[in-house]
């Protein structure tokens, strides 16, 4: 716990099964921070991908300047052209065109935006402005809620003994807070809630010996689940029409003004003109923030100054001051790229101002600093092969299936009959591709090595991936056409003796 800036003290209960401490309202948001040391894979906190861990109340991270740019790199427009910006934008446009925090009435938004295009789900067409949205709720302070319900924090073989019970109402009476916590939050009275977006979580708590953790599934199967925007989780054919109530409660909670926390401002922030200004004070939460193109050069890959003043609040001796300020901005606080593997910078860069907040040795609050960085891997065609024997079908090495068509390509779609746009955008000229081949010994497949070609030749070049056991017969697993986009083979439970992979043009 820690003392707020207006002489407030606020508690949260972390007991998971104390009915009387739930929220009687049907939803709830969750924090993200940088990594405690607590949060591991081990215990189920942690999962691929994530880039950073759930906060306690009080411990959020916010940005604490209204205006923020964004830009795109060569290799984004390369790949998605002007329909992947407009994609991009339109995630954008959404933020910017919620009212300020102060002025959110959360009943305005539904509890479920998720819409379904079902030629695009036949397509396996992944929406790229939902894409694009989920990860801008990341990297404004917002973790995924419907994790956050039941966290493990400390496994103890007792739990073992309850992996068949509802977690919502069996620990009614019991203390297990060390090993239990909960990290999801109503958006407006601000405790503890097992729901999201009006779902009811369970948990089922699972013992795999070198991983412990809680499974969250809603109580009502009918009832669907990782509806909020910030579970990050959309699949093919999905795509999502604007935030829900619970998305705009987590951001109405960042940024309030009734929000205090001791905040130092980003190092490129100066005061307006010649003025001095304060930099370390209580703060109340920004409001609003708006997301702004960053200007470009002449040349690729090349940005311009970009100058914003803003009002800034503070407080001293109980009375709030404002100071004009402005930051100048070289290059863009959020720049969109393709790439050969997905990337989202990470809260390690983030601020934590536990010891400035009465909180020292705690985890937080403190603010989002840029830059961050979200790359969109160049998805493109997938293959695969086993030597597994399974009846009616014996597999072979030598056997390759095509799954490009299940790989999940990035598209733009939306309600209408409008066909989808599909990406790549055709390309011209000498692109790079990279061919990717993964060999594991097992059924599963998770011990994969990987082995990659990164030939560049002129757009629409055919290439072979061929396969021996003694470098004199060679046998052509399958053709790939360089698109500028990354082709991967996958071959699980490989048992060869010896085989070699070459790469060559048809």
């Amino acid at each position: 716990m820690k003392n707020k800036a207006n002489g407030f003290r606020w508690g949260l209960p972390v007991l998971i099964g104390l009915l009387m401490h739930w929220s009687t309202s049907a939803k709830a948001f969750a924090l993200l921070g940088p990594v405690e040391p607590w949060m591991q894979a081990t215990n189920g906190v942690l999962w691929p991908g994530d880039i950073g861990g759930p906060m306690e109340l009080t411990n959020e991270y916010r940005w604490n300047v209204p205006v923020v740019t964004y830009g795109f790199d060569q290799s984004f427009l390369d790949f998605f052209g002007t329909n992947g910006v407009a994609a991009v934008e339109g995630a954008i446009q959404i933020i910017n065109d919620l009212p300020p925090a102060s002025q959110m009435i959360l009943t305005n938004y539904p509890f479920d935006s998720q819409r379904y295009n079902y030629l695009a789900q036949s397509e396996s067409l992944l929406d790229l402005k939902s894409q694009v949205l989920t990860l801008l709720l990341q990297q404004l302070g917002l973790a995924q809620p419907s994790r956050c319900i039941y966290v493990l924090h400390q496994w103890d073989p007792v739990l073992a003994d309850e992996s068949n019970i509802l977690l919502f109402d069996v620990f009614e009476g019991t203390n297990f807070s060390n090993f239990i916590f909960t990290r999801n939050y109503d958006p407006q009275n601000l405790s503890a809630s097992p729901y999201v977006n009006q779902v009811l979580y369970s948990g089922q708590i699972y013992d795999y010996g070198y991983q412990h953790g809680i499974a969250p599934f809603s109580v009502d199967p009918l009832a669907g689940g990782d509806n909020a925007v910030a579970n990050i989780g959309i699949g093919a054919g999905t795509f999502y029409d604007g935030l829900t109530l619970d998305d705009v409660g987590g951001l109405r909670y960042l940024l309030s003004t009734n929000n205090m926390n001791y905040e130092t401002l980003l190092s490129d922030v100066q005061g307006a003109g010649t003025n001095s200004f304060v930099n370390g004070a209580w703060r109340p939460g920004v409001d609003k923030i708006i997301f702004v193109p960053q200007p470009v050069g002449s040349l690729a890959d090349t940005f311009l100054p970009c100058t914003n003043q803003f009002m800034d609040v503070y407080f001293t001796n109980g009375m709030a001051v404002q100071q004009q300020l402005q930051r100048v901005t070289m290059r863009p606080d959020f720049l969109f790229s393709a790439g050969n593997d997905p990337f989202s910078t990470g809260t390690t860069n983030w601020i934590n101002n536990a010891a400035l907040n009465n909180n020292p040795g705690g985890a937080g609050p403190g603010i989002i600093q840029p830059p961050v960085r979200i790359v969109f891997q160049k998805i493109g065609s997938y293959f695969y092969s086993s030597s597994l024997n399974t009846y009616p079908v014996t597999w072979s090495e030598d056997s390759v299936q095509d799954l490009s068509s299940d790989a999940g390509w990035y598209g733009n779609f939306d309600s209408s009959t409008n066909p989808p746009i599909v990406y790549p955008v055709p390309q011209t000229g000498k692109v790079s591709m990279l061919v990717r081949v993964q060999l594991s010994h097992s059924n599963y497949g998770p011990d994969f090595q990987s082995f990659e070609w990164s030939p560049t030749s002129l757009a629409g070049t055919v290439y072979l991936l061929q396969s021996s056991t003694n470098l004199s017969t060679w046998n052509t697993l399958f053709a790939v056409t360089n698109s500028g986009s990354v082709c991967t083979y996958r071959n699980v439970n490989a048992n060869s003796l010896s085989r070699f992979y070459r790469l060559i043009l048809k």
